[in-house]
């Protein structure tokens, strides 16, 4: 075998080895390349008092659902330490107590979708899908690490809301959030505490 030949067999196997790798990796769809920007978040405990309208109570399943004030329709079980579930009618305006999950996604990363996602969140009207899941955007206000605490306000307005950072991850967390940045926020509410007339 002449070194000519040698080389020429060379090529062939290197040539056929790239194909060979080519061929093995997995193929790689357009929509891979656009994905949604991964946020951190955070989660506080929040508790709220809220002036709403009943939609219904049903005092067997120790349930109600109520509308509140932004619209968003609410149905959650009542803590066994409410004892007046059944004074409340039908229809009727209460003064409602809950606890909630509060969870801030921060929107300062860069990558494909986030100048998208923080123009639709500061959109002066609220999507009605977002007010149906208690999605919202927030600013933020305050930071202060001394106290592990974070202020925001919502995009439209209202009362300062502070939450403080418990744990060691929260604490992480507030260390990336600084003052002007709009984050989205979640609410999950979780169970009526109190409910008055």
């Amino acid at each position: 075998m002449t070194i000519r030949s040698m080389k020429l067999a060379a090529g062939f196997s290197m040539f056929a080895a790239v194909l060979a790798v080519g061929i093995g990796l997995p193929e790689r769809q357009a929509s891979a390349q656009l994905q949604a920007v991964p946020r951190e978040g955070v989660s506080f405990s929040d508790t709220v008092t809220a002036r709403v309208t009943v939609e219904t109570v049903d005092t067997d399943t120790r349930t109600v659902a109520f509308n509140l004030p932004n619209g968003r329709l609410v149905l959650l079980p009542v803590a066994n330490s409410v004892t007046n579930l059944g004074t409340i009618d039908d229809g009727s305006l209460a003064t409602v107590t809950y606890t909630e999950v509060v969870t801030m996604l921060n929107l300062r990363q860069k990558g494909p979708g986030s100048k998208e996602a923080r123009k639709d969140q500061m959109s002066p009207r609220p999507n009605r899908t977002d007010v149906e899941a208690g999605r919202f955007t927030l600013t933020v206000v305050a930071v202060d690490l001394a106290k592990n605490t974070v202020s925001v306000i919502s995009g439209d307005g209202g009362a300062v809301r502070t939450y403080s950072a418990t744990s060691i991850a929260k604490q992480d967390m507030l260390k990336k959030i600084k003052v002007g940045d709009v984050v989205i926020g979640m609410t999950t509410p979780l169970m009526i505490t109190s409910i008055t007339k």
